[in-house]
This record gives C-alpha cells, structure tokens and sequence, in this order.
C-alpha cells in the first residue's frame, strides 16, 4: 500500500487531499497527505516588510492576491483537484509549481484536515501529536543567520590593528561599526547637511545678477518642519521664507525638482502612532552637547571638541527606533512594544510593520555622527563640520602628503566577503593580480589611470533632459496609483504602476498566443505575469525594455529563450503573425499618446525601438557587453580601484571613458 501512495499522480493525490478535509481517509492515506504537506510548505516572506519599494513586493502580493481568492471557500488541496479535473477533461496542461500560496494557506489546510480526521481517529491524533507536527516538524523554519559580522567599520573611527602570527603578518581594520540609515541620530545628521547646503538666490530687475539670500535665521523653521515631514517642496520652502517666485527667488535643481528628504524615521513613527494620546512623550529626542576629547589623526593630536552626548541613545526615540530595528520577528516586536512602551495592541502592530532595515547603512559610526553634528546646527556645512573635528571627508591628499606617503611592495588581496558583492570583490582580486605582477616585471608605476563608465559623467544639458524626464514620470506615476487604488483597490506601489504601463502598452494582449488578458487579471497575478523578453538566466536586464505581459502557461513554454526564438520555434505562420503585431504597436500613430487621459497610459499601445530590437532578437543577438546591472558596478569597481592602487601609487587619477573613446576615434582605433 505505502508503494502505492507514492505513486499517485498529482490529480490523484490532490483529490485526496480535497476528500481529507471533509471524509475519512485512511491513517497511511493520512501519512501521505502530511508529507506531500511538507514538501510544499508555502512562501513564508522573510521579513514583514511593507515598504512598496521592497524586493519582490509585487510578488508577494500577487501570492496574498491569489489566497484571498479561495479563502473561506476551498482548501489548497480543494482548489488544485479542481483544476488538474477541469484542465484534464479539456486535455489542457495546468502547471501546479508556478500557483505559490502563502505559507498561512497551507498552515489553514493542515488545520482542517487535522480537525476534520480527528473525529474519527480521536486516540491517533491528539493535540499533543498535531502541535509537533505542524509546528516543529512540517512547519517549522529556523531563523536566519546574523549577518551583523558584514557591516562596515566606520572609516572616520576605525584603525588597523596588526597581528602577527608568526609566519604571516595580519593587518585587521577595527573600530565601532556604521549606523543605520534609519537611525535618529544619522536622520537628523541629515537634516543638517542638507538645510545647510540650501541656496536660494534672486534675479535682479536688470536680470544681470543673481543675489544670494541670507537664510540663516530660518533654519530652526526649516528644520522643524523637515523632522515631522518625509519631504520639503521648493513651494513650501518659500513659504517658510516668505519668498516667492514671482519675485525673481528660484532654488537649485535638485529643490526644486526633488525637493528635500526629511525625517523618515520620525515621519514613519508619527504615522503609526498617529491619535496615541502620549505621542509627544515617545518622539522625544533631547540632545545635550558636552565637551570631549578627539584624536586628530592628519595631526596625531588630541583635540578639544564638543559633541552629542552618549546618552542620547537613552531618550525615548531612539529607544524606540531601536525595539523596532533590532526584533526581527513581528509577534515578540509587538509584545516588547507593550510591555516597555505600554503601547496598545493596535499601535504596536501599527508600528511593528514599519522595516527600518529597508535603508541599509551610512558611512559613519554614532560615535563620529555625534561629534560631527554639534557644527552641522551651527550651520557649518558637511566639509567644515568634519574638518573641526579632524575627519578627512573626501580622503584627499596634499602635494606633501602625497610626496610623503609609505607605499607598500605589493597590494594584498581582498579578503572573502570584504565588500559583501561577490562579483566586485573578484573582479577587483583579478585587478590585484594583474598589478603585482607588473610590479614584480617592471617594478611600481609612476602613474596609474582609472577609466570610469561613459555615463557616471554628463553634460549641464544631459542632466536637465534627465531630471526633466524623471519629473513627468512621477506625475504620470502618481496618476496611475491613484487610479488603481481608486478602481481596482490596488495599492499603487512601483511594481503595479509598472504592470499598468506593460498592459497597456500591448493593448492587454499576450504577444505570444494572442488573448486577451483583463486589466484586472493581470495585476492581481491570475493566471498571467510580467515576462522577460530576453530571459534573466541569460541576459540579466530587468528594465522596462526587456519586459513585456504573458499567460504564466506561454512563459512556463517559452523556458529560457528569446521571444522572437520562441516564435520561430511554433511555425511560420504563428512567427509572421508575431512579427506584424510588434510591427504594429511599433508604428501606432503618435497621435495616440494625446488620446489617453491626461498621458497616464504612457504610451499606450506604443512599444519603445529598444523594446521593438528585443522584441525580434535571436540567442546569436544577445550583445556579450555589460548590461545594465553590471554598468552600475563598474562605477563602484572605480572607485574601490582607485582606493586600492593609492597603496602602491602616488598618482592614480581617474579619466572619463568618453575620453578614451574620442581617442580611439581619432587615431582610427
């Protein structure tokens, strides 16, 4: 019997599952039924983040969407039974892997199958047996790894420590590790920096010269303002200022297009917590300023500075800020909540769903942010404020200090994990390499050169074109999640917006069988999905130009080729009809971009040419070249070089590669 339980196909297997949940089956059935449970277990996402920017945001919600679709009606086991029979009667494939439930799903199923074989084998299965089962063996998921050991020292505090270990010499940076991003003290760091860089300047009636205003006296106001708010317009900057455009008054490029960022960490915590009657007590975030001792390390010497004292990570903020960071698990996040705050239930989930892990970490310790910031609020810019405490914010270098510099026979490679990006670190051991050995050929170089990527430079006119397109964009964006939400009660995250544009750029037709798929279907995740073009597994582009819309069934068939390969491979006639549908959405009239509402279809049955090009690419098309990912590594493999080869050259200099490639042009290379 157990040789037969094991052979089931999936409908037999899945039928048997349905009929567990409301008849009685057999103990060894039972068995079957458990273990084919444990083999799927559902996703489980890793972290209760709820941050529309996250990682596979879109993906999980189109799992909770799917879920939500059979609750309270069917069992997992209930709903695929009744496909693989509809699927089977019309001789039609149904692919089981690619419908992923969450995790609760199946915990639901467990639940009532156990509940509902319970009352005829009440003995067998008691609530002991279905606690250990379910929760220590099926469904059990041990935590993740710390990975605390990755995080940075800070620069600006850190200092090598040598050990020698009788045949080698280990050199060890150490010091006090970089904060998050999300910390109070480094959000408010970073009001400063920002407030104090803010130029505002006026056009004089001749229109020749441009005054700078003195704003100095509305700082606090700025900065009140920026603490309790996620982002300062330029409109509202002036009308702290009392100023208006009108006037001739006009800010810089990034104030005006972007704005400025504000306390998110702050703004996030009186979100959650907004209505709590002692709020005020919970955000209170005191700074005292005392005098301390600094060691300059340009100098050697022991200098005399004021900074924020340490007990500023005692105030009712940051100890807030810090429950929330430091628990992982959402359900002792609430209960720590509750207790230590005395917060209810409702606010402690309320602020349980906030990730602050989701901004990653700064460059400096809170050790250096607390003796950086006392003259960030006195209006000393970023520069300053770091020079009167002895800090070398950019790492420059003096002629003399240059001239004067120990420099080492060889450079040593980079330890395993050093920059927590695999590639970078190889690429950059491959460099370390290949310099050694032309030091150990022709000895130190004099002068070494770092090309940089062609786009990490552009022109006054590039960057306005840039910001100009951005600016329309967002404007369209905020449309378009305004709608969804509105229409289809969908949350108008990036993802979404984006699956908006993808169906409406094709019409809502699959370019592969030709069907109509619904609006609704698509961003809900039934039974279609965004498709890559050129697949991820051999052309890793996961913009918008290699993306298009599909039945999962088309893109499980189409597997890892291209889309026009794809094609090709179902016939001449399916092929030709393919390439006149790209053909036509290719070259629909212009006109239609105005018939949509206000340019929120983007484009609407209109593809881009670098889409159209992808669109007809064979395997032999693929361009071996960097691709978008790996460009944005190079600009950070740049920097670490130049980092790197300072140990062995006295001038590493850096050259735009539109540069070398003007070069090449001229000498015909």
């Amino acid at each position: 019997p157990n040789i037969l339980l094991n052979n089931l196909s999936a409908l037999e297997l899945f039928g048997l599952r349905s009929k567990a949940a409301t008849d009685q089956v057999s103990l060894q059935e039972l068995g079957r039924i458990l273990l084919h449970l444990n083999q799927r277990r559902g996703y489980k996402h890793g972290s209760e983040d709820e941050d529309s920017d996250k990682k596979q945001r879109d993906w999980v919600e189109t799992i909770n969407n799917r879920y939500s679709e059979i609750k309270g009606k069917q069992t997992i086991g209930q709903f695929f039974f009744q496909e693989l029979k509809e699927h089977q009667a019309n001789k039609r494939y149904y692919r089981i892997k690619e419908q992923i439930f969450p995790r609760e799903a199946y915990i639901e199923e467990f639940n009532i199958i156990w509940q509902a074989q319970q009352t005829f084998y009440p003995k067998q299965l008691s609530e002991e047996l279905k606690l250990k089962i379910r929760d220590k063996i099926i469904y059990y998921q041990r935590p993740l790894k710390s990975q605390k050991g990755l995080v940075s020292v800070c620069e600006f505090e850190g200092f090598i420590v040598k050990y020698d270990h009788g045949i080698t010499q280990k050199e060890i940076f150490v010091g006090p590790k970089v904060t998050p991003r999300s910390s109070p003290l480094f959000q408010l760091s970073k009001l400063w920096e920002s407030i104090n860089t803010i130029t505002i300047k006026k056009i004089t009636s001749d229109g020749k010269k441009h005054l700078t205003l003195d704003i100095s006296s509305f700082k606090e106001k700025i900065f009140q303002y920026l603490n309790t708010n996620n982002n300062l317009s330029e409109a509202e900057l002036f009308k702290i200022l009392g100023i208006s455009k009108k006037d001739g008054y006009y800010s810089d490029m990034n104030v005006r297009k972007r704005g400025i960022q504000g306390n998110l960490t702050m703004f996030a915590i009186l979100q959650a917590l907004k209505g709590y009657g002692k709020l005020q007590d919970l955000v209170r975030f005191e700074l005292k300023i005392e005098p301390g001792n600094h060691l300059n390390r340009i100098t050697g010497e022991i200098v005399s500075i004021e900074q924020v004292a340490a007990n500023c990570e005692k105030e009712p903020l940051y100890q807030l800020w810090h429950t929330c960071y430091s628990i992982k698990d959402k359900d002792e996040k609430i209960k720590a909540l509750m207790k230590r705050f005395e917060l209810p239930l409702a606010y402690a989930q309320s602020l349980a769903r906030i990730d602050f892990s989701a901004g990653n970490f700064s460059n400096k310790s809170a050790k250096a942010i607390r003796k950086i910031l006392p003259g960030l609020m006195k209006g000393y810019v970023y520069s300053t404020a770091m020079e009167i405490v002895g800090y070398n914010h950019s790492f420059s270098e003096t002629r003399q200090e240059r001239a004067n510099k120990e420099l080492n026979d060889k450079l040593a490679l980079l330890p395993k994990n050093a920059l927590r990006q695999p590639i970078v670190e190889k690429i950059l051991n491959q460099m370390i390499n290949v310099v050694n050995s032309l030091i150990e050929e022709y000895g130190r170089p004099g002068e070494i050169r770092v090309e940089l990527a062609r786009e990490l430079k552009q022109s006054k006119e590039e960057r306005n074109d840039f910001f100009n397109a951005i600016t329309q964009r967002t404007k369209q964006s905020e449309k378009i999640a305004e709608r969804l939400q509105k229409e289809y009660g969908i949350k108008g995250t990036r993802k979404n917006i984006e699956k908006w544009r993808l169906w409406h750029e094709v019409n809502g037709r699959c370019l592969y069988c030709d069907t109509q798929i619904s609006v609704e279907q698509f961003l809900k995740g039934i039974e279609s999905d965004v498709e890559h073009i050129i697949p991820k597994a051999v052309f890793f582009d996961d913009s918008f130009a290699n993306k298009t819309i599909a039945h999962i069934r088309c893109n499980s068939n189409k597997s890892n080729v291209t889309a026009f390969d794809y094609m090709n491979m179902r016939g001449s006639d399916a092929l030709a009809h393919y390439l006149q549908t790209i053909n036509d959405l290719y070259k629909t009239d212009k006109a239609d971009k105005a018939k949509t509402e206000e340019g929120v279809h983007c484009l609407t049955g209109k593809i881009s040419k670098s889409k159209f090009e992808r669109l007809q690419w064979r395997k032999e098309d693929i361009p071996q070249d960097f691709v978008n990912r790996q460009l944005q590594e190079t600009r950070y493999i740049a920097r670490k070089a130049k980092q790197i080869l300072n140990k062995i050259c006295r001038e590493v200099n850096s050259t735009s590669g539109k540069v070398t490639e003007k070069l090449r042009g001229l000498w015909g290379w």
